[in-house]
């Protein structure tokens, strides 16, 4: 069985971000609880107080935390969502500006949608069922939305729901409530800023390579591709060629990130 936290990011534009990202960790519950632990280490090495948060956002950092102190926690993390908990993430991706005229609410739930229906297909792949938590929903009535995924699926216009048969159950996570949704909001956060902040390379050099080595990946005559799977670019289909090079040119930037093969 498996454990999915998802959380969104980079929803407005307010910082010229080109993006809006919305992500997921999974993980096996036989290793919750010894990611669990780890992250109490984390946490005591630093010198964490049990009511700080651990988020991936500056602006969370305890006051008397130095910026050192936290980005070594938030590596740490990464770290031991890898080595321990055997994480894997997997993302949603979407040009704001091909999702100018949809509101906040639709942007968000496009987002959620995509990757609880890829989670169920992740599911599917591992013959296994699992629980998904997401970080409170930035939407009107976000109980509304959870109840209809359990009790419905997926909604298309003009088409049959699509059951998520494979989750059993859905809920809302807060902010202090579970050490996975500080691991899902650090990941969330690390892969945003690798893709909306790209006059940093050095810093997506540092991160990339760890949530690359996470991400949810396919195997194809002996390669492995995280193409609609751990990285899901959406529209599936872009009309416009100015539109398709701002994602051209994100994979290029991201593949960049990535040592080079020897």
């Amino acid at each position: 069985m498996f454990m999915m936290f998802g959380d969104e990011a980079d929803s407005e534009q307010g910082r010229n971000q080109k993006f809006f990202v919305y992500g997921a960790i999974i993980v096996p519950t036989d290793r919750v609880a010894d990611l669990h632990a780890a992250i109490e280490g984390v946490r005591r090495a630093a010198d964490f107080a049990p009511t700080d948060s651990l988020k991936s956002a500056s602006r969370s950092r305890p006051k008397s935390m130095t910026p050192a102190t936290h980005r070594n926690a938030k590596k740490s993390v990464m770290a031991v969502a890898r080595d321990v908990g055997r994480v894997r993430f997997c993302a949603y991706v979407i040009l704001h500006e091909l999702a100018r005229n949809r509101s906040h609410d639709e942007l968000v739930l496009w987002g959620a949608n995509t990757i609880l229906g890829k989670f169920n297909e992740f599911l599917g792949e591992q013959n296994s069922v699992g629980y998904a938590t997401l970080d409170k929903i930035p939407v009107e009535h976000p109980e509304r939305y959870l109840r209809e995924k359990f009790q419905v699926g997926l909604t298309f216009p003009g088409k049959s729901p699509r059951r998520l048969e494979r989750v059993l159950g859905f809920s809302q996570a807060v902010d202090g409530t579970s050490h996975m949704a500080s691991v899902a909001d650090i990941m969330l956060g690390a892969f945003r800023y690798c893709v909306n902040q790209p006059e940093n390379p050095e810093a997506g050099k540092a991160m990339f390579p760890t949530l690359m080595s996470m991400m949810w990946k396919r195997q194809h005559r002996g390669k492995f591709y995280v193409g609609n799977c751990g990285l899901v670019l959406r529209p599936v289909k872009v009309d416009e060629p100015r539109h398709q090079a701002e994602y051209d040119r994100l994979i290029e930037r991201l593949e960049s990130y990535l040592p080079e093969e020897e």
